[in-house]
C-alpha cells in the first residue's frame, strides 16, 4: 500500500480542499458574526434606521453567502470525487458538500418569512423620521423591527450551525490520514534499532 506522506497528492486536489476549507470557514464566520455582532448594534438603533441599515446588511450578505456555499460545495465535491468512495475522507467530504449548498433552501423557508417582514420594514419606514419613536405604535411587540431582527439572528445562527457541521466535515476529511497509511514493512525489532 502506497502511504500519502511519500505520495504528494496533485496540486490541484490541495487547492481544492484549501478553498473548500477556507470558503467555508469565512461563511461560518460572517453568518456568526451577523447574529453575534451586527444584529445586537442594529437593534440599539431607531427602528427606521435599524430597519434600513438590516436592508444594506442582507443586500450584501446575501451575494457573499451564496458564493461562498457554491464554492465551498464544488471544492469539497471535487476533493470527494478523486478519493476512494469506502473512506472516512471521501464520507466527510461527500456530507460537507450536501450541507453547504443546504443553507440556500434552509433560508428560503426558514428565515425567507422574517426576511420579507423586515423588507417591509425596512420600505414602509424608509420615509419616517428617526426621532420618531411612536412609529411602531399599534404593532404587535412580536412585529417589531427589534423583534424580528432578533428572530433573525437567531435562525441566522442555525443557519452557521449548518456551514460550520460543513467546515468541521471539511477539515476533518483533510487531516484524516489513516486510510492513507501503510502499515506493511512497519515491524518491530532487537537491540539498539527497535523500530524498523
Amino acid at each position: 500500500m502506497a502511504t500519502l506522506f511519500s505520495e504528494r497528492p496533485p496540486a490541484s486536489f490541495l487547492i481544492a480542499q484549501a478553498v473548500g476549507i477556507t470558503a467555508s470557514t469565512y461563511l461560518l464566520g460572517t453568518n456568526a458574526s451577523l447574529s453575534f455582532i451586527s444584529v445586537p448594534a442594529l437593534m440599539m438603533a431607531p427602528a427606521p434606521l435599524a430597519a434600513r441599515q438590516w436592508k444594506k446588511v442582507f443586500d450584501t450578505g446575501k451575494t457573499i453567502g451564496i458564493s461562498l456555499s457554491i464554492v465551498s460545495a464544488l471544492s469539497t465535491a471535487y476533493v470527494a470525487y478523486h478519493q476512494d468512495t469506502s473512506s472516512l475522507p471521501f464520507k466527510l467530504n461527500l456530507a460537507a458538500t450536501i450541507l453547504f449548498p443546504s443553507i440556500v433552501p434552509f433560508t428560503i423557508f426558514v428565515i425567507g418569512p422574517i426576511n420579507d417582514k423586515l423588507m417591509e420594514k425596512a420600505q414602509s419606514l424608509a420615509s419616517s423620521s428617526l426621532e420618531d419613536k411612536g412609529v411602531e405604535a399599534g404593532v404587535t411587540s412580536s412585529e417589531t423591527v427589534n423583534a424580528l431582527l432578533d428572530k433573525w439572528a437567531t435562525r441566522n445562527l442555525a443557519r452557521a450551525a449548518i456551514t460550520g457541521l460543513g467546515a468541521i466535515f471539511a477539515l476533518w476529511a483533510a487531516l484524516d490520514k489513516r486510510e492513507a497509511v501503510g502499515a506493511s514493512g512497519f515491524g518491530f525489532a532487537t537491540g539498539g534499532n527497535r523500530i524498523s
